[in-house]
């Protein structure tokens, strides 16, 4: 009798991610809705799709030409599927695989199957929450040409939330669910577009969907959200949302002007927060915006304050010391001088009059003789500065309202 023979596979926590795709029946979700681009297929294209997913979730994710390596030493036909070789896993079927997807659309796909995940695991979706990141490319693209096809993404310059402004970004908007944090659609976006634009046109053309699937009762956002076009399409499809209000807007501003003089309620269970509840009717959509005033912040905030205040008064004085230095031709110019140094001031005032001293220039060097006449005679103005505690008031009103700090939230009625 021959000996047996023994192979060993690697297995590590893959087969939890391989499991929950059986679970899921992710490749059947897939093979359902893409017709195989071949008969002669080894691999399906959800079972493509489960293989990228186990290789991105692998302790170190592969490029496509690299996965049948990364699947080499795995147990494939227990992670995906029977008689499935590792040099099926190519970088050209799971490429064509991509292709199908992108042909059928990969933000519905991944939103009826991100639907399908959470009412199979009763997640209790409560509320959704909406935002975008964007993500650094490498790279030499056409970004300073529009695309030809309105579809496509425009890889660009924009706004880096990750802090590489010299490289070109994309955007991607991102839906959550509030329970597990799943999740629930995806959909990529310009690198330059604008924040307000993508949550507006998101909620136009999905949060309905979610609405009916999910019935989550509160959509949670940004800033971003709250324009009074994406409040108008919020308040017509019924949907309750949660969002801080931006404080350029002119009744923030004026309740924030307020806010010191307001009786505030402590907020149970957080004793560093209060705030105060107040009706407000924002793009024709009636709310409750919820004012916080957090104390510690407060006291951060402060001290902020007053460091940039002696940062910025040690320069202005500094400033009026070497205006003190400076010659002038003529008793007008110095006195010019020190008028524009005023004006440009913030914090630091004349404390006296400025004193004009006229200081005589003899031709030749050394000591003049006795009876020798001036060439000509240089100005200099003198005069000594102080922090006015009331201008500071005036002058710095943002920085006032800082040291309060007061964040508005708002929910729909």
């Amino acid at each position: 009798m021959p000996p047996v023979q023994y192979q060993s596979k690697n297995l590590n926590h893959l087969g939890l991610v391989a499991a929950m795709c059986r679970e899921l029946k992710i490749a059947e979700y897939f093979d359902a809705r893409i017709t195989n681009d071949s008969d002669a297929r080894n691999v399906t294209i959800g079972q493509a799709v489960v293989a990228m997913i186990i290789n991105g979730l692998g302790f170190t994710g592969q490029t496509l030409y690299l996965v049948p390596e990364f699947f080499e030493d795995k147990p494939i036909d227990r992670l995906i599927g029977e008689g499935i070789q590792a040099e099926h896993l190519n970088d050209k079927i799971l490429g064509r695989a991509l292709d199908s997807l992108y042909e059928v659309g990969v933000s519905d796909l991944y939103l009826n199957l991100a639907i399908k995940v959470v009412n199979h695991l009763k997640l209790p979706c409560k509320a959704l929450n909406l935002d975008g990141t964007s993500l650094h490319t490498d790279g030499v693209y056409n970004n300073n040409e529009n695309p030809d096809d309105l579809n496509c993404i425009h890889i660009c310059r924009g706004y880096s939330r990750d802090h590489r402004p010299d490289l070109n970004q994309v955007v991607l908007q991102l839906i959550t669910e509030n329970e597990a944090g799943i999740p629930v659609f995806m959909a990529p976006a310009s690198g330059n577009v604008n924040d307000k634009t993508c949550f507006q046109e998101t909620i136009k053309n999905h949060l309905s969907c979610f609405k009916a699937a999910l019935n989550n009762r509160y959509l949670v956002a940004d800033a971003a959200m709250y324009v009074a076009e994406t409040l108008q399409l919020l308040d017509k499809q019924k949907q309750l949302f949660i969002s801080r209000v931006p404080l350029n807007i002119k009744d923030a501003k004026e309740l924030v002007g307020k806010a010191p003089a307001m009786a505030l309620e402590p907020v149970e269970g957080y004793e560093d927060y209060s705030f105060t509840e107040v009706p407000a009717c924002y793009g024709d959509v009636r709310q409750r915006w919820f004012l916080f005033l957090n104390k510690k912040r407060r006291l951060s905030e402060q001290k902020t304050l007053t460091r940039k205040m002696q940062k910025q008064s040690l320069k202005e004085a500094r400033d009026l010391e070497k205006l003190g230095k400076k010659a002038f031709l003529c008793r007008d110019d110095a006195l010019e001088a020190f008028a524009l140094w005023q004006k440009q001031s913030k914090l630091c005032q004349s404390e006296t009059e400025p004193e004009v001293i006229c200081k005589p220039c003899y031709p030749g060097k050394g000591r003049p003789s006795s009876d020798s006449k001036p060439d000509h005679f240089e100005y200099f103005v003198q005069s000594t500065c102080f922090v006015s505690c009331e201008k500071e008031r005036i002058r710095w009103p943002h920085w006032v309202a800082l040291s309060w700090a007061p964040m508005i939230w708002t929910k729909r009625v």
